[in-house]
């Protein structure tokens, strides 16, 4: 039975919906497979940069333990091939659901596509902002109509919420670890469901959320 070390990331802190569709395309995946899913490691981090916590520690448990790294798609590990030639070197077995022909004669091949498509998207985006830059300048809170600084007002707003219901969760389940002992996120998603918590987006937890509540 192959092992796998699951490994999930977005950009910024507002993605949370794209973390839970990676981790459960991850699960159903392993699944499908008759594997061993030992953990999936998550961040939010970008991927213009490779010295990643979470990556390494993913990186580091697969040689450790002879598993192999699971991700869905190949921008989620990298877009630069010297970094992911860099991964191969260390003997780490690497699988992309996307790109279930990827292996070490096909990692060169997606790695230089990944990378040229990286190129292109920011030789675009710079093209786009010098055409925009010509009509208007950028950046600043002035250059905003009323409807857009209402808009980023409650924005904010909503956020501050958000930041609430997540901090008072986490307290609710750092004083359940200490009170009991333990840690069980199915019965701690179900004591916070029960009890009215809800999640960043006003949403009930479930074992995977309480688990990133506190990583």
């Amino acid at each position: 039975m192959e092992k796998y070390i699951g490994y999930v990331r977005t950009s910024t802190g507002k993605q949370n919906l794209g973390l839970e569709e990676q981790q459960t395309q991850i699960i159903n995946f392993i699944s499908s497979q008759n594997g061993e899913l030992v953990e999936i490691i998550m961040e939010q981090e970008s991927g213009k940069n490779n010295l990643r916590k979470g990556l390494e520690t993913a990186l580091e448990k697969c040689s450790r333990n002879g598993c192999t790294l699971l991700f869905t798609k190949l921008d989620r590990l990298t877009r630069e091939v010297e970094f992911l030639f860099a991964i191969r070197n260390r003997g780490v077995k690497l699988r992309c659901i996307a790109l279930p022909e990827l292996n070490t004669l096909t990692l060169g091949i997606f790695g230089s596509m990944a990378q040229y498509e990286r190129e292109i998207i920011s030789h675009r985006t710079k093209l786009a902002l010098n055409e925009l830059k010509k009509t208007r300048p950028l950046g600043k809170i002035e250059n905003l109509t009323k409807e857009g600084r209402q808009k980023g007002n409650e924005i904010v707003k909503q956020q501050r919420i958000e930041n609430e219901n997540w901090r008072r969760a986490k307290t609710f389940v750092e004083h359940f670890q200490m009170k009991n002992g333990y840690l069980n996120l199915a019965e701690v998603s179900r004591l916070l469901n029960e009890n009215g918590y809800k999640t960043r987006k006003g949403c009930s937890f479930r074992p995977t959320t309480v688990k990133r509540l506190l990583s």
